[in-house]
């Protein structure tokens, strides 16, 4: 028979054969949840991928923004090199570990918890290198430049439009001018190529000179067919000063606008300097220097954040694909 005593054993059982054989786990019918493990925020590589990155950002900037720039080009262009090979051949010696993973050679987090979080280091602070180059680089053409020039030049007092000229003021980057020293908005002028380039002469209380060398400058603040100069403290009465224009491009320009208000004008200068022109010169040099660490200030907060949301993207897809 199908159910005869042989199938059931001498006890009578017929699940007796089986007895004391591993059966494997059980799970309750009933009761809590049982826990399961979830996998830790690499706390360290968080915070190493949050700071390296951001401070080779504000190194480069620095190098290529600041005094060290000016003072020393060479050295700037020495250490670039040198932390620009580091970095590259890092972030190539990583890419090419992941690549290799990818082919199947080994896993892509390799040995150990930190070597995913080492590739993105790696990409990011070359990120950060140029990021920091040509942020610092525009920063010192447009405001430090401009400032380390004229702090290299000399600074003249007592300085009367009418009696000098401009050969004796070669070396002039900040001047401060008699009483009585005020722009000529009758002889003013302008250029136009893109920008408006403007120019006025600085006489003594409007009288008539024999050659008008001290110039009062500025961009986009005057018409290009009117005699309405409106840059720099043209309103303002009681002591003037200027501050020198160094940077080669716009000198032209404004010497093509002094050249057509000669020619409007019957007027004649024999040696023209162009300034910014201000109630005092010094201030005026401290607010420009200001305006350039204002960029590096506004510089650094934007990398921090734009790092720290990297950062965030990075912990949340490493830790859902559990690369930690």
């Amino acid at each position: 028979m199908m159910y005869g005593k042989d199938n059931y054993g001498a006890s009578g059982n017929p699940y007796a054969q089986f007895q004391g054989q591993e059966m494997g786990p059980s799970k309750p019918l009933m009761g809590p949840p049982q826990l399961t493990t979830r996998t830790r925020i690499n706390l360290i590589g968080v915070l190493v991928s949050l700071f390296v990155p951001w401070f080779v950002f504000l190194a480069m900037f620095a190098l290529w923004s600041f005094q060290l720039r000016y003072s020393a080009p060479g050295k700037v262009l020495t250490i670039t090199i040198i932390l620009g090979t580091i970095l590259g051949l890092f972030c190539l010696y990583r890419v090419q570990l992941s690549c290799r993973a990818l082919w199947g050679n080994y896993d892509l987090v390799e040995r150990g918890r930190f070597s995913v979080w080492s590739l993105f280091i790696a990409i990011t602070a070359i990120v950060a290198f140029a990021l920091g180059l040509s942020t610092g680089s525009f920063n010192y053409s447009e405001h430090m430049r401009g400032i380390y020039d004229v702090q290299s030049l000399n600074a003249y007092v007592e300085v009367n439009p009418a009696t000098m000229r401009g050969q004796e003021l070669m070396d002039a980057g900040r001047v401060q001018f008699v009483s009585g020293a005020n722009v000529d908005l009758n002889l003013a002028d302008g250029f136009k190529n893109t920008d408006v380039y403007c120019v006025a002469p600085i006489t003594l209380n409007g009288a008539s000179l024999a050659s008008y060398d001290f110039w009062a400058v500025g961009k986009n603040c005057c018409s290009d067919k009117l005699a309405d100069f409106r840059c720099g403290a043209y309103k303002s009465q009681g002591l003037k000063g200027g501050v020198r224009i160094t940077d080669d491009v716009d000198r032209d320009f404004y010497r093509l606008a002094v050249q057509q208000a000669q020619s409007a004008h019957a007027i004649k200068a024999i040696h023209p300097l162009f300034f910014e022109w201000t109630e005092n010169s010094f201030d005026q040099m401290m607010e420009d220097e200001r305006a350039g660490y204002q960029v590096f200030l506004m510089s650094m907060l934007g990398h921090f954040i734009f790092q720290a949301i990297l950062v965030a993207i990075a912990v949340t897809c490493f830790t859902k694909n559990r690369f930690e």
